[in-house]
Order: structure tokens, then sequence, then C-alpha cells
């Protein structure tokens, strides 16, 4: 019995599970200490195992050279196109998390962050509920189907031991992550808009009666017309960030089109 082994094939295999293993090391949900990194690693070959054949007949049979110096470079454009891709779908994560911090620090949760024993980091209430609601919504809707299309799309925009262009990439997702204070305060609005509005009526109560005690009145007042703003705002929280995700396919053409 005789077995071929295409070096080739294992080559460009091991460039995909490159990529593919820094892009489940940065996911929602994946990126957290709970999740074994066996997993991640178990995922990423096969994804990898799964779309290497596809790629080996799109490369050119001479681009791949078995040098170290090029098998280097080859290892470190990998991470870079996953690292791409993985902070290109965390936009909307980092935005939502940004408005959940927001909106606690308006109602006054900032001083009663929990420590998350997953990220091992102090995280505001609001924000890991946003957070949650955001990843329920993200499978919900089905788009982590543009995730796997990314995948695919990034192999044939970007075959391996091929030319790529990180500087572009950069440049692009900067420009994206300048909108997230935006994105933010947008989807805070509510909560926001609607405390201004009770610090102004507090401050008027303040000046006609003197007597009273802002600190002891307003922060339970704050807190209770906060919480109820929020409650309410939920049904616009959720048509943001699913306009939000709907546009996540085009970011990540847009990314892959700027490296390419």
């Amino acid at each position: 019995m005789q077995f071929d082994l295409d070096i080739t094939l294992m080559a460009i295999t091991a460039a995909l599970f490159l990529r593919f293993a820094v892009l489940a090391a940065t996911l929602p949900m994946l990126d957290m200490r709970s999740v074994p990194p066996l997993w991640r690693m178990g995922m990423a070959f096969c994804f990898a195992a799964a779309l290497g054949p596809a790629v080996r007949a799109v490369v050119p049979t001479g681009a791949v050279n078995f040098s170290w110096s090029v098998l280097l470079v080859e290892a470190l454009r990998s991470l870079v196109i996953g690292a791409m891709i993985g902070f290109t779908i965390n936009l909307v994560f980092t935005a939502v998390r940004f408005a959940g911090s927001v909106a606690g620090m308006q109602i006054g949760f900032s001083i009663v962050n929990a420590f998350d024993p997953m990220t091992n980091s102090q995280v505001s209430v609001i924000s890991q509920l946003y957070y949650i609601l955001t990843i329920m919504l993200f499978f919900t809707t089905g788009a982590h189907h543009i995730l796997v299309g990314a995948m695919f799309q990034s192999c044939v925009a970007l075959p391996p031991f091929g030319p790529v262009d990180a500087a572009g990439g950069a440049w692009y997702l900067l420009r994206e992550y300048s909108t997230i204070f935006s994105t933010g305060v947008r989807i805070a609005a509510p909560v926001i808009v609607v405390l201004l509005l009770v610090s102004s009526s507090m401050g008027v109560i303040v000046k006609t009666v003197p007597q009273l005690n802002v600190l002891v009145v307003g922060f339970p007042v704050k807190i209770a017309v906060g919480l109820i703003t929020f409650g309410l705002s939920l049904v616009f929280f959720k048509t943001v960030a699913l306009g939000l995700m709907e546009g996540m396919e085009g970011q990540l053409a847009k990314v892959l089109l700027a490296m390419s």
C-alpha cells in the first residue's frame, strides 16, 4: 500500500489553521476563559482541513516556497489576516459594550462594576447585559453564517503565500473603530437624554427647595428612572443591533478588499 503526501496541501492547511486559530481566539464567547483552547484549535483545524483542498487548487504551483524565511513570513501574514477579521467582527460588540458603560455611568452603576472571571477584568453590569443580548441576537438571527462566509472569502481574496497589504487593512479598521463612540452614544441615547432631563429637574428643585438633600433624593430617582428607561429602550436596542449586524458583511468585504 502506497500513500502520497501533498506537502503543498499540508503547508496551505497549516497557514489556514493559523489564520482561523487567531480568529477563533478573538471571537465573542470563544475568547472567554471557560472555552478550552483545545476546542478553539479543533474548530480552526476543521475549517482549515475543509477549505484546504479548494484553496490548494487556486494557489499557483510555484507560489509555495518551503524555505524557513518564506514559511515564517506566511505564518505572520496568516496571523495578521485572522486578527483583522476578528477585529472587524468585534466592531459591533465593542460599540455595544461602550454603550453599556455610558448608560451604566449615567444611571450610577459605575461604582458597582462586577469582576468577570471569564475575562479576568472589571465590567459594567449594563455593559455585560448589552453584550450578552448582542451575542444572543448574533446567533438567533444567523449572523454567524456571515462569519463562515467571510472565512471562505478570505481564502479566495487572500490565498496563502500571496501578497497582503496589512497597512491598508489597519487603516480601514482604524477608521471604523473611530465610529464606536458615535454608535455607542446612539445606542445609549434614550438613557442619556432621559437622565439629563432628570438631572435638570433635580437642579430646579434644589434651587426651589434648598433644604432638600439632592444626594439623598437624586440617586434613587436617577437609578429608578434609568432602569425603567433602560428596560423600555431594549426594543430600540434590538433594532440598532440588528442594523449593525446587517452591515457586518459589508465591513468584512471592505477589510478584505483593503488588504488585497
